[in-house]
């Protein structure tokens, strides 16, 4: 059984009362597994697991619960989940599986375990950029001006860049601009869209910032910000995507809604509310029929446009898991989802059906290379996929200073995706 303190659950919800609710019901947990009431703990950690799933303390004593209660099916089940999102975790040691150890199952855990250890490198750097702490987040091609932009976490602006030097221009600042996420064109590529909020891994962050957010749209033509969107309450639009009507649709990593901008008008257009707990990237398919976003914890949903009541939680295929995505791009009947909520980070491309309500089958692109410390979003132009691999989210100190001495340049990745499933 794994002993951790429940740190993570209280920052991912958010929600003091629902926080202590999961670390009471864990303490609960732990004195059942201490007496060897091994019912209630069962009873209980199947309870945590549907306040907060994924966590990796609660799928591993899941794993150890149906172990120690004799199913030894459904112990295989969450010891292979757990595995997928980290294949760090060492469990081999562990009394509570000493049933498992025998079954094929097992066993094939075990090798994959190992399988995931392998590297895969397919996408290629393209160049480094010259702003080490740029902190780059989202990424777009302009085609009619052929200019390359990045967002900036840190620096609290967009820049363009030099695709053969990396050296990169400022293209809008300004101090009442927040940390940049992603950024998107309309059709006609007279506006830039780019979802923003306030972090305090940005420079000049302050209290009274938290919870601030906007969607500026600017005119490219002038780079003068045309209107700035926002919403009552605490946000953050990490992601965006423009339809070919002009309409615009952003995720709230804070809370689980949709917002649509229509007419100059921001709009709830989706509530995931219990569904739900940290939406990611965003994507329109072709047709711009139906819209797929990602969950860092439950996967995709795939949404009709036109109803999105109409929706469904796509099943991820065998081998593969649904956690950890963060940046999400449709390409040619399949989603393409950067998994950096995992270990080892990987790209996955996954096949949709052609009703694109299933995944059928996925194609690892990346996996476990050294570069990717974390790639976040990514784009296509033509049949290549850009990224940036290396956002340096995890090199912040506690007071939120940058350690330049720990990473690199931020450096631009693609990958040929023609033909590849």
């Amino acid at each position: 059984m794994k002993r951790y303190v429940l740190i993570l659950v209280v920052v991912l919800f958010g929600a003091y009362a629902k926080a202590q609710t999961l670390n009471e019901v864990y303490g609960q947990s732990v004195k059942a597994y201490e007496a060897k009431d091994y019912k209630s703990f069962l009873a209980l950690t199947l309870k945590l697991d549907s306040l907060r799933p994924s966590h990796p303390t609660f799928t591993y004593n899941l794993a150890a619960a149906h172990a120690l209660n004799g199913s030894v099916e459904e112990a295989n089940l969450y010891l292979e989940k757990l595995v997928l999102t980290n294949n760090k975790t060492e469990f081999e040691k562990d009394a509570d599986f000493k049933s498992l150890e025998t079954t094929a199952a097992y066993k094939k855990t075990l090798l994959l375990k190992a399988e995931l250890e392998k590297e895969i490198k397919n996408s290629k750097k393209v160049i480094s950029l010259s702003e080490k702490d740029l902190h780059p987040e989202g990424l777009l091609f302009l085609e009619k001006s052929k200019t390359w932009l990045a967002t900036s976490i840190r620096k609290r602006k967009i820049v363009s860049f030099n695709p053969k030097t990396g050296k990169c221009t400022d293209w809008l600042t300004g101090k009442n601009i927040l940390a940049v996420f992603s950024i998107k064109a309309d059709k006609d590529e007279k506006y830039l869209w780019a979802a923003t909020g306030a972090l305090p891994e940005m420079e000049k962050y302050s209290k009274a910032l938290k919870g601030k957010a906007e969607i500026l749209q600017i005119d490219i033509k002038t780079k003068a910000i045309v209107k700035r969107f926002s919403v009552g309450g605490e946000h953050l639009f990490g992601d965006l995507v423009v339809a070919k009507n002009n309409v615009v649709y952003s995720t709230d990593s804070e809370k689980p809604i949709v917002y649509k901008i229509e007419k100059d008008t921001i709009t709830e257009w989706l509530s995931l509310n219990g569904e739900a707990l940290s939406l990611q990237g965003i994507a329109l398919n072709t047709e711009n029929t139906k819209l797929f976003v990602a969950d860092y914890l439950s996967g995709i949903v795939a949404v009709d446009i036109k109803n999105n009541a109409d929706r469904s939680w796509l099943e991820f295929p065998k081998g593969s898991t649904k956690k950890g995505i963060d940046g999400l791009t449709y390409y040619d009947n399949s989603l393409i989802a950067i998994h950096n909520g995992v270990q080892p980070i990987r790209i996955v491309q996954y096949k949709l059906d052609k009703n694109q309500k299933q995944l059928t089958g996925f194609t690892t692109l990346d996996n476990n290379r050294p570069e990717f410390n974390e790639p976040v979003l990514s784009m296509l132009k033509g049949n290549k996929l850009y990224f940036f691999a290396n956002s340096p989210w995890k090199f912040y100190s506690k007071e939120f200073a940058l350690d330049l001495s720990k990473f690199q340049n931020p450096m631009l990745f693609s990958h040929d995706l023609k033909g590849k499933i």
